[in-house]
Order: C-alpha cells, then sequence, then structure tokens
C-alpha cells in the first residue's frame, strides 16, 4: 500500500483555515454573494455571455488588486515587523514568498511576482504613520478600482523602474499617467507597444548601453539529452538576430497552406492546445505543426552553412528602416518590421557589411529616400581569395578563429566610404572581431606601400603604432601570413 508523500503543514495556514471566522465581515459577505450567483455561460445568448464576461473580468480585476496588496503586505510584516517576530517566521514559513505561495496555493514564482507587483503600487508610509501615494499612485488607484489588469500593470511597472534612473521626476510622473490611461483602454500588448515607444522617446541615447547588456546576454545551450534521444536547447537572441530568424522562418512559411486543429491536437497531448498544422504535406509525410516547420527551417539553414558557401539564391533578407541624419552621424537605431526592439546604427552596418540586409533610407518625416541594394556582398571566390591570404584565420591580431566563422569586411566602408567589394578591399573577420570594429574600436587600414594591414585602435590614432598591430596586407603570401601570427604577441592590455 502507497503511503502519501505529502504531508501539510501544520504551522502554516491558520489564519487561511479560520478565514471565514476572521476575515473582514465585507470579504465575507462579498464571498457568499459570489459563490450563490448562477452561471448562465453554457445556456446565455450571444450578448448575455459577453455582458457576463465583462463583469467577471472586472471581478477579476478587483481580487487582482487585493491579492497585490495582501502579498504586499506579508512581505512589509516580514521585512520590517512592527514589534516581536516577522510574520512568515511566526507561521512557520522561510520568507514572505514561501507563506504567500502556501496560503494562495500557487508557485514560488507566481508568489514572487505578486509581491513585487504589489510592493511598487504600495503606498507610502510617513513618519506619523499616514498613507501617501506611492511612486505609481495613479496605476495603482486604477488597479485598485478593477480598471487596470495585473499583466498590463507590470508591463507598465517593470518598464518604468528601468527608465527612472534615467529620466527626471516629472518625467517619471507624466509616464505613469500616460501609460495608465493606456492600460484603461487597451489590451497588453499594446500597452507593451507604447511603453517601448515612451521609452525611446524619453531616453533616446538608452540604444548602446542597452546593446551592450543584450550582447552580454546573448547565449545558446544545449540541455540534456532525454530517455528518447531528444535534446532540449535554449536560445536568446538580440534583436538584430531575431530579425534575421523571423525573415527566415517567414520566407518559408509563405505559401504553405497551414489548417488549426481542433483542442486536443497539440503536441503535448493534453487536449488544451490547437496549433497550425499543414493542410497539404509531402506525399507520405505527416503534416508538419509550425513549431516543426520553424524547425526544418532553421536546421536547414545550419546545415547549409556547414556544408557550403551562402548561395545567391537566397530568399530571404531583412529590410532595416533608418534615419538618413542617424545614418550619417552613426547614432540612434533602426528598425525592421515584426521586432518592437530598435537596432543600433553601428549593428546595422556591421550586418550590411555581410550580406542579408537592406537599408531603407528615410527622411526627417518617414519619408522612403533611398533602397540599399541587395548583392553588395564578397562573392564565394572572393571569400576564398581573402581567406587564403588570412592563412585561414582571423585577421585581427591575436585571433585565431578558423576560416569556416570568418566574415569578410570592407576595409573601406560600403556605405559609409563608398567602398568597392573587391579582394583589395577585403578583411576576412571573427563574428566579435567584425563586431568590435563596427562598435567602433578603431579602423582598419590598407597601407600598400608596406604591403600591409594596419589595425588602428581609437586610442592610437594620430601616435606610432605598436609592432604588433601590423598584419601582413593583401599581397602578402599566406604562409608568412602564419608565420608572423604566431610571432604576434596580441592586443596590448588596455
Amino acid at each position: 500500500m502507497l503511503k502519501p508523500v505529502f504531508q501539510p503543514r501544520a504551522t502554516v495556514g491558520g489564519p487561511w483555515l479560520h478565514a471565514c471566522v476572521t476575515a473582514t465581515p465585507d470579504l465575507a459577505l462579498a464571498l457568499d454573494a459570489l459563490r450563490a450567483v448562477g452561471s448562465r455561460v453554457h445556456t446565455a445568448t450571444d450578448d448575455e455571455l459577453l455582458a457576463d464576461g465583462a463583469v467577471i473580468e472586472e471581478l477579476g480585476r478587483l481580487v487582482d488588486a487585493h491579492r497585490l496588496d495582501f502579498a504586499a503586505e506579508v512581505e512589509r510584516r516580514t521585512v520590517s515587523p512592527d514589534g516581536g517576530l516577522p510574520l512568515a517566521r511566526r507561521e512557520g514559513a522561510r520568507d514572505a514568498v514561501d507563506l504567500v505561495a502556501h496560503l494562495a496555493r500557487i508557485g514560488r514564482p507566481a508568489a514572487k511576482q505578486r509581491i513585487g507587483l504589489g510592493a511598487a503600487l504600495a503606498p507610502e508610509v510617513s513618519l506619523r504613520g499616514d498613507l501617501l501615494p506611492g511612486r505609481f499612485g495613479v496605476l495603482a488607484d486604477a488597479v485598485r478600482a478593477g480598471e487596470v489588469g495585473v499583466e498590463s500593470a507590470r508591463v507598465v511597472v517593470t518598464k518604468l523602474l528601468h527608465l527612472r534612473p534615467r529620466i527626471t521626476a516629472e518625467e517619471f510622473a507624466d509616464a505613469v499617467v500616460v501609460l495608465t490611461d493606456a492600460a484603461k483602454a487597451e489590451e497588453t500588448e499594446v500597452v507593451r507597444d507604447v511603453a517601448e515607444g515612451l521609452a525611446l522617446l524619453l531616453d533616446p541615447d538608452g540604444a548602446e548601453p542597452t546593446e551592450r547588456n543584450q550582447r552580454f546576454q546573448r547565449a545558446f545551450a544545449l540541455g540534456r539529452t532525454r530517455a528518447d534521444g531528444m535534446t532540449a536547447a535554449r536560445l536568446l537572441l538580440t534583436p538584430e538576430h531575431l530579425a534575421v530568424v523571423k525573415e527566415l522562418l517567414e520566407s518559408q512559411r509563405r505559401g504553405v497552406p497551414l489548417l488549426r486543429t481542433a483542442a486536443g491536437g497539440g503536441q503535448d497531448g493534453d487536449g488544451l492546445d490547437p496549433e497550425w498544422r499543414e493542410s497539404l504535406p509531402a506525399e507520405g509525410d505527416e503534416p508538419r505543426s509550425r513549431a516543426q516547420q520553424d524547425y526544418d527551417t532553421v536546421l536547414g539553414a545550419i546545415e547549409s552553412g556547414v556544408r557550403a558557401e551562402q548561395s545567391a539564391a537566397v530568399t530571404h533578407e531583412v529590410v532595416v528602416h533608418v534615419a538618413a541624419d542617424d545614418l550619417e552621424a552613426r547614432r540612434g537605431q533602426g528598425w525592421t518590421s515584426g521586432v518592437l526592439a530598435g537596432i543600433p546604427i553601428p549593428v546595422i552596418e556591421r550586418r550590411a557589411c555581410g550580406g542579408g540586409v537592406r537599408l531603407l533610407v528615410t527622411g526627417a518625416h518617414g519619408e522612403p529616400l533611398h533602397l540599399s541594394r541587395s548583392k553588395r556582398v564578397f562573392t564565394a571566390a572572393q571569400k576564398k581569395a581573402l581567406t587564403a591570404r588570412a592563412g585561414g584565420r582571423c585577421e585581427f591580431p591575436g585571433c585565431i578563429t578558423p576560416a569556416p566563422y570568418l566574415e569578410a569586411h570592407h576595409v573601406a566602408w560600403f556605405h559609409r566610404d563608398g567602398g568597392r567589394t573587391d579582394v583589395g578591399n577585403g578583411v576576412m573577420l571573427c563574428s566579435h572581431h567584425h563586431h568590435l570594429i563596427h562598435a567602433p574600436w578603431g579602423r582598419v587600414e590598407i597601407r600598400r606601400w608596406r604591403n600591409e594591414l594596419w589595425f588602428v585602435p581609437k586610442r592610437w590614432q594620430g601616435d606610432p603604432l605598436p609592432e604588433h598591430r601590423r598584419q601582413p596586407g593583401p599581397f602578402v603570401d599566406p604562409r608568412l601570413a602564419r608565420r608572423r601570427r604566431e610571432h604576434d604577441p596580441g592586443p596590448r592590455a588596455a
């Protein structure tokens, strides 16, 4: 006979077990009244169903507001108890998150989210004990009135807390009002779009730090292989790579008819996830889900890249919208369709250098001025010549990244300098050092009178260049390039 593995904690939940006795009388009456309401969802007319749904959602928002206040107060009484033991410890819990999770019968992550949002919306307490509006007073009032839902409130709080160190108090207060008004009228996704646009308006110089943070966070990791042989992977994309992946996927989805399956047709078999599948699969094949199509597309692109150079018949390209003034000044950011986050100008320049990106240059009022060429990349033959000249390695001093992972860079930039796409104007770099040159770390020079390729950091521009900053030029034998690299001591420490 199996024994139960879960034993309820006797010390936690006393107030919960006696809620009908100790709760506020108004709450007890409201609970009894709600229990007495009969549901007509399955028998109502369309108009009755929608009317009842609107009231039910408003009730839910009101209940969620009480949940946030409750969770935040539990946290306050645990962290700063008014004499005696902290509340969570008195109830036998490890912390406020543990106590809220147990009382609400939810997971710790959900309890932590409630506490965090509730604390942000909580009123401040004066020295005399009076309650004062908090940082998000307008938003908190709307949440407690049932006008704004929890998800929209979380979007507003998260975005504005991120912005707060870089904007004035007046701008912060105005932003709270604007986003609260949006949250009262629109769904969460629209509120998120409004918040992103407002952030760019209030903090236009935030793109470069954001881009550095994004590059720091980028990640790809393979998980453990399951018993059935399948392996999960985790991928965290920067906006520039998200744009590439989305365009690649969309290019393969075009023209493929899809049908939405009924509930129960999903991959997890729980009967709760209807999904899109091919209506006309290949003969003898099962209809693929959208996720399976995307898998085949991404893995096909990876395999093609491993097998050969990029084909000239690639059907996908990313069009980046960028203002002419920003492009000339090399500041600000550009935009791609379907990706909310902006892409900094240096990143756009680097992506354009390698191909697959076209620039749509716009005027001050958004009018299109110029659409760049789609074919400006080095050919496969040119890349082979550049790779041979480089000795099969990245040409940045001290780097040993091998040929399959290199990108061709225009020494005289294509857009900025009108550089030609030929071997005499090319250099092979790994992705990291290609990004570094466009950051900009410095510049690359071809000094033909010495047959050398020079990498000149900003801090050395105008000064004699240290010997180890020199690299073989366009006409140096690859074997000599390898010998020079072996004796290259690498970049000087900053």
